[in-house]
């Protein structure tokens, strides 16, 4: 979703703020109240892999798909074997869990779950209840680690590891729990964590051994209609072209074609959007239209021939990969 402007500002410059606030404390006492359980009494294990959940404590998008990427092709990279359980956030089937595939409707399963269906190729489960799509995982695989997208606040899962992303850029907005400001739990969530994955920014203000920084680095453009069809980074430079993002922070992706030296004019979705071919009515369609990949799952079917996406391949630093590596136990990493 997109902030609201008032959850970038300081809490005393905003009288959306001062109204809202007591339903805000009302939220943070909820969530403090909910984990503290979850301290005490933690769920029965039920897995036989180790669980990670890729989580975050704001509302929005702050980078967790690509980080799921990245962490997946590590793995599999080592030869550990793993699987992926969602949500499946705004999809619209009755049955539930159930298994994505690439070839699976976002509609009805969710966007990101066949987007890393697509990108990873590995087993994907998905159901409100994310144990029960663990069990649906573990019934027909054999795996050492299950990775949860999203899932921070979902107490009914036991886990392992707990990494957190964070928008280096919207940071934490005004501080303030919904809905006076973006977060889902209080800020000293943070320090309960195993580990926080800064999606862009500084690596050399954060703490070694708790933080690090993840890039996204562009790679290439890929017609949406026909992944297999690439096209260099350049090919588009100094164009003019159309651009649509239904993506937590639109103006990230923009601000990407930017400096690839694209001139595009834009229009921001909700995240999640279930996009239509009426959603493009009013682009000029001799122009290429250029989109995430994210939003090139759910406009495959209706593409049209000058639709392409850019693909970004995230990137973390060894020393984290061999941090977290060692942390899950018995593997051996060597970089």
């Amino acid at each position: 979703m997109s902030w609201p402007d008032f959850w970038m500002k300081p809490p005393t410059r905003s009288w959306k703020t001062a109204l809202l606030w007591p339903l805000s404390q009302l939220t943070c006492g909820v969530a403090a109240y909910r984990l503290s359980r979850f301290v005490r009494k933690p769920p029965i294990r039920r897995s036989r892999a180790q669980v990670i959940v890729v989580g975050n404590i704001v509302v929005g998008g702050t980078g967790k798909t690509p980080f799921i990427q990245w962490l997946g092709r590590e793995l599999k990279a080592h030869g550990i074997r793993y699987g992926i359980v969602s949500r499946g956030y705004g999809g619209q089937s009755r049955h539930w869990p159930q298994w994505v595939t690439e070839h699976s409707d976002p509609a009805m399963v969710g966007d990101e779950p066949v987007l890393l269906a697509h990108s990873l190729q590995c087993p994907i489960a998905v159901s409100p209840s994310r144990p029960e799509a663990i069990a649906l995982l573990e019934s027909k695989h054999e795996l050492d680690v299950i990775i949860s997208d999203d899932g921070l606040q979902h107490f009914a899962m036991a886990r392992d590891i707990e990494i957190v992303l964070m928008d280096a850029q919207r940071l934490l907005g005004n501080g303030l729990c919904l809905p006076a400001g973006p977060l889902r739990e209080p800020k000293k969530r943070l320090g309960l964590v195993d580990y926080v994955v800064w999606n862009g920014g500084d690596a050399a203000e954060l703490q070694a051994d708790t933080s690090t920084v993840m890039e996204l680095v562009p790679h290439r453009f890929r017609l949406v209609a026909k992944p297999e069809m690439t096209l260099p980074l350049q090919a588009f430079k100094g164009d003019r072209v159309n651009a649509v993002a239904g993506i937590g922070s639109p103006e990230r992706f923009f601000s990407t074609l930017a400096d690839l030296g694209i001139q595009a004019d834009t229009q921001g979705f909700d995240d999640h959007h279930a996009f239509q071919p009426d959603d493009f009515a009013a682009f000029e369609s001799s122009k290429p239209l250029l989109m995430t990949e994210k939003d090139a799952v759910k406009c495959r079917a209706f593409a049209q021939a000058n639709w392409w996406y850019l693909e970004l391949r995230p990137k973390c630093p060894d020393d984290f990969t061999h941090r977290l590596f060692q942390r899950l136990g018995h593997y051996d990493f060597t970089i």
